[in-house]
């Protein structure tokens, strides 16, 4: 099969979960046997090979001061690359663009499989209008694509009680640890070090300064990963950087990096609260990290009741830290263990690949 992932800002993965999808699960369908086109944008149009069987497509936009409309702009640049393909799927990431289905042509519709990701319009980094914008573009997704996969059950329930629609459940996935990494110094930082680990865009659903404002006051040692160009960003950053037990290392693509500051931390905080199912969650739960994560249906739904504690605000998060460092370390690793067969159960990026080809068989042509 022929197959078009857009939406995305391109791989290898250089910003956040859609990205991490794109790359694995193009990987995968490579492994299949299939031929996967990724689109990125770009300030000129090219075509590489990221991978056999894998193209890297650049897709061209121009300067366009506001960045809301330059991705769409992308968006509409990349539906018409399409339709001059002959795809026998083209997989959406988001649904922000589908007012833009509007204006390509319907064969396109035919073959659309879109991810929604979370409930994009109750994000609070969105003002009024967009939100308002991003509840329209919701509701015509579900009007306009072929198929709606969504990665999180509890995203299944919430579309199907809205839309009465059919839906499918596909997750996204982790690669379990093969051997156990070797410690290495990171930004100075002692390798022996106890720390907990924050791996997230920082944004303000991500719950960001509820967690760091626990790490103010307790002392203990928090490595935040995520990039601090945005507005928000730059304000955390200026708030909690002079507190030199709050380490902000900006963004890590390199997964040995990650994977090891994952195995090696005290507890890895996941402050994810929208959304469905998060791959810096699932790449946590690979490396057998201790979780503490923002307590909401998708959270519980990946990590489960019993394999880590939740919160939602700062009162409950300092309680899950004291809990958490009474606990017996067999406990801890039992727990770690539990999270560990987790993904090898319910989320490998293999299984992953082959649900969507299920998904693509029952497109209509």
């Amino acid at each position: 099969m022929k197959i078009a992932i857009l939406g995305t800002r391109g791989i290898p993965n250089r910003y956040g979960g859609f990205e991490r999808f794109a790359e694995e699960i193009a990987l995968e369908f490579s492994r299949l046997g299939h031929q996967v086109y990724v689109t990125r944008p770009s300030n000129q149009f090219d075509v590489k090979e990221f991978a056999p069987k894998i193209l890297s497509v650049k897709i061209k936009v121009p300067r366009i001061p506001i960045a809301n409309l330059a991705t769409l702009y992308y968006d509409f640049v990349s539906l018409r690359w399409a339709t001059k393909n002959d795809f026998d799927a083209i997989i959406e990431c988001g649904y922000s663009f589908s007012p833009l289905l509007l204006f390509v042509s319907g064969s396109i519709r035919k073959i659309l499989i879109t991810n929604p990701d979370g409930i994009e319009h109750k994000r609070e980094k969105w003002g009024f209008f967009a939100k308002k914008y991003l509840l329209f573009s919701e509701r015509l997704v579900f009007k306009l694509s072929a198929k709606i996969v969504c990665d999180s059950r509890a995203l299944i329930y919430y579309y199907s009680q809205k839309y009465k629609a059919k839906l499918y459940y596909v997750p996204y996935g982790a690669r379990p640890l093969l051997n156990i990494p070797e410690r290495m110094t990171i930004a100075g930082i002692d390798p022996n070090s106890d720390y907990y680990l924050l791996v997230s865009r920082v944004t303000p659903e991500n719950s960001i300064e509820t967690i760091l404002s626990y790490f103010v006051l307790s002392g203990k040692t928090c490595l935040v990963v995520g990039g601090l160009t945005s507005k928000y960003a730059k304000r955390i950053k200026s708030k909690f950087s002079g507190y030199g037990n709050i380490i902000f290392l900006g963004t890590i693509y390199d997964q040995t990096v990650l994977n090891t500051l994952r195995y090696y931390c005290k507890g890895y905080i996941h402050g994810h609260s929208a959304g469905g199912t998060n791959p810096s969650l699932l790449e946590a739960m690979a490396c057998g990290c201790f979780v503490i994560a923002h307590d909401n249906p998708f959270n519980r739904e990946v990590l489960g009741e019993n394999a880590g504690f939740y919160f939602n605000d700062y009162i409950t998060f300092k309680h899950c830290i004291a809990r958490f460092e009474e606990l017996d370390m067999n406990v801890i690793n039992e727990i770690k263990q539990q999270n560990v067969a987790c993904i090898q159960n319910n989320f490998l990026w293999s299984r992953v690949a082959l649900d969507y080809t299920k998904v693509i068989a029952e497109l209509e042509k």
